[in-house]
């Protein structure tokens, strides 16, 4: 509207309250607000902070005003006028800084503006700056469109300014006279706006991608492991402490050098890097200067639209993963003194034995039958000794497959094997600082017992495909069931390992020659038992003397065998005796066999025929599951006939009927 035309839809406005149909709807609505609120005429009392509160709004507001600060100077320069002002205001619509030659300074003094002064709608009455604020939209607002007539002289342009999440931070505008007020003044407090927005915006996300980027560098120095990254021109752009740490180097002097000129890689990872191929965990030697780090190296790449741009390598020290496998498999050392149970003299010395040597260095061989324990026997040593914080290894000689008993023991440098990428390293290494248990050791082959026996004369092992002996600090105990002397006969075993190896040597005595010990044998085995299956499990009347009677050609693995067979007999049944092992309950061959070790002739103990019935048809109910019909068809007798037998013989069939209710 003209000046004139806005002059008359003031006064009718502000007479009636009736509104011409050319006020703008915005400016309308405005005065609509103010209404009944503000008198119109009446001199504005303005609302001014005091000076302490408003430099402390000031300070609240560094960050906006730092950022708007600049963008609203080349407005002001771009003007270059004598009686414009530029004013930014914050979110409450406080005036919180002026951009203004002192003699229009001065004029918006008079008038009751300047630094300090809210400017809001229900303060001063319709105005641009308070308007953006009410409305969050660009306003501008001249002359008699101002509700108050005090500021009838003056025009206003203003636009608000939001942050990412739409939140209005404040308003950016323009005052000038009436009478020079230029029609792009609003275009320009826009643009204004946008480009505070768009600086504080920058500035959040650089702020939240430094923040960020700190997060990261913390979390990358946190990790055990060296992490170096490097682009696609092989510069280095990132290296975490430990990498730097690992090699040597500050990270100050690592930024930006090519990475080849940092460390000398081998072939085979430079071959991988090319090709893009992964690695994970790869063992390798890395030449810095003129030390060697030998590591667990791992890579990754970051491809975008199949271009390379990073190359991320993560590198171990070998010697601390071993130091961890190491702790994790020595954990499995279980075994004790305590487990070698009995109380016969030969176990007694068998204890004195472990005992007085558990702390030498030497090797120790242990004699003794299939099924004695000379595995757990290793195991007790090894946790009696001062390497008992150190790993147990276990090297199967006997289930080795031939093909890869070097490799196992020695292990490989890289490119020992065309299939096989990066180092493993050997059993000893593995085993450092603790024990080696070769089990079964007549079954080693003869070129492996040269090995075992350098190792042991020297104390170094020399990987496949290397020429760098490494120094190994291990004990070895090894075990064998065998006559080691007909093998040492018959070439296939070295007299010179057997001395070795021989240092100390204890023979585990045959569970036969101590049955004082079989009840403290069964008894142990059978709290184990009752431990897996959660019921107290007991002998009855005679089994006891079984045990004893019989000559345990396996030995205690045997008799793990028969009480396990035997409880599986027992089945789940619920009557009073059903956690009771009773004589029937044990094989036949136990049962009725003497120890023949000291009789001339093998003397049988033949059971009667009623009691090799009654074991017939324990077993045929075992196998039916009480059926009466299906025994009958396995034993081959009448239905009828077998029941009378049944009876005879005081066999529940109830019993194995409700086990298989119990099971299913």
């Amino acid at each position: 509207m003209e000046i004139g035309q806005t002059q008359r839809a003031w006064k009718m406005f502000t007479v009636d309250g009736s509104i011409m149909p050319d006020v703008p709807p915005m400016v309308a609505t405005s005065w609509q607000r103010c209404y009944g609120r503000l008198n119109p005429t009446q001199k504005l009392q303005f609302n001014k902070l005091n000076p302490d509160t408003l430099l402390a709004t000031q300070v609240a507001s560094f960050n906006l005003i730092s950022i708007a600060r600049p963008i609203l100077e080349d407005i002001y320069q771009n003007i270059k006028p004598d009686d414009v002002a530029i004013i930014l205001l914050n979110g409450a619509g406080y005036i919180l800084d002026m951009l203004a030659q002192p003699d229009i300074r001065a004029w918006l003094m008079e008038t009751g503006i300047c630094e300090g002064v809210l400017m809001t709608e229900m303060q001063v009455g319709t105005n641009a700056f308070g308007l953006a604020l009410t409305e969050r939209a660009p306003a501008e607002i001249i002359g008699a469109e101002h509700y108050c007539h005090q500021l009838h002289h003056i025009a206003t342009a203003a636009a608000p300014i939001f942050d990412m999440t739409g939140h209005p931070l404040g308003v950016c505008g323009l005052i000038s006279p009436l009478a020079s007020y230029q029609s792009h003044s609003l275009g320009m407090m826009v643009a204004g706006a946008r480009g505070i927005e768009a600086q504080r915006q920058a500035d959040v996300l650089l702020a939240e991608q430094n923040s960020q980027l700190a997060q990261l560098n913390v979390i990358m120095d946190a990790i055990t492991e060296g992490i170096i990254v490097w682009n696609e021109d092989g510069l280095l752009i990132h290296a975490n402490n430990y990498a730097a740490q690992m090699l040597g180097v500050p990270i100050q002097q690592l930024l930006g050098r090519p990475i080849e000129s940092i460390a000398a890689y081998p072939a085979f990872l430079i071959r991988e890097i090319k090709k893009r191929e992964p690695l994970t965990d790869v063992e390798a030697n890395i030449k810095v200067g003129d030390q060697t780090l030998n590591c667990l190296l791992s890579l990754r790449y970051v491809i975008r639209d199949a271009k390379l741009e990073w190359v991320i390598m993560t590198m171990r020290p070998i010697r601390e993963v071993r130091e961890l496998v190491q702790r994790q498999v020595g954990a499995q050392a279980f075994m004790s003194l305590d487990d070698i149970t009995g109380e016969s003299a030969q176990i007694k010395r068998v204890h004195q034995f472990v005992r007085s040597t558990a702390a030498a260095g030497a090797s120790i061989l242990i004699l003794g039958e299939s099924g004695t324990g000379k595995n757990a026997l290793a195991r007790a040593i090894h946790n009696e000794s001062l390497r008992r914080d150190g790993p147990f290894l276990i090297f199967p000689c006997a289930s080795m497959p031939g093909e890869l008993v070097f490799s196992e023991l020695l292990g490989y440098e890289e490119g020992a094997f065309l299939k096989r990428p990066g180092s493993r390293p050997s059993k000893f290494e593995l085993a450092q600082g603790g024990t080696l248990y070769f089990q079964d050791i007549e079954a080693l082959p003869l070129e492996a017992q040269s090995i075992l026996l350098n190792v042991l004369e020297l104390g170094l092992v020399q990987r496949l495909g290397s020429d760098r002996p490494i120094e190994v600090d291990v004990r070895v105990i090894a075990s064998t069931s065998a006559k080691i002397e007909k093998y040492i006969t018959a070439s296939s075993f070295r007299s010179d390992l057997f001395y070795r190896l021989s240092t100390f040597s204890i023979h585990l005595p045959a569970l036969r020659e101590r049955p004082q010990d079989i009840p403290l044998i069964a008894e142990r085995i059978l709290k184990r038992m009752s431990l897996q299956l959660g019921r107290e499990l007991e002998y009855g009347p005679g089994v006891l003397d079984a045990l004893k009677r019989y000559s345990w050609s396996g030995n205690i693995r045997e008799l793990e065998a028969v009480l396990g067979m035997a409880v599986a007999q027992m089945g789940t049944a619920s009557s009073a005796r059903a956690s009771v092992i009773e004589l029937h309950h044990i094989t036949t061959t136990v049962r009725y066999l003497k120890d023949t070790s000291g009789a001339s002739s093998g003397e049988l103990l033949v059971q009667s025929m009623g009691e090799t019935e009654r074991d017939a048809i324990l077993q045929a109910a075992h196998h039916c599951h009480g059926n009466l019909t299906r025994m009958a068809q396995v034993l081959g007798v009448g239905r009828t006939t077998l029941w009378r037998k049944v009876k005879r013989h005081k066999i529940l069939l109830e019993d194995y009927r409700k086990n298989v209710e119990e099971v299913g």
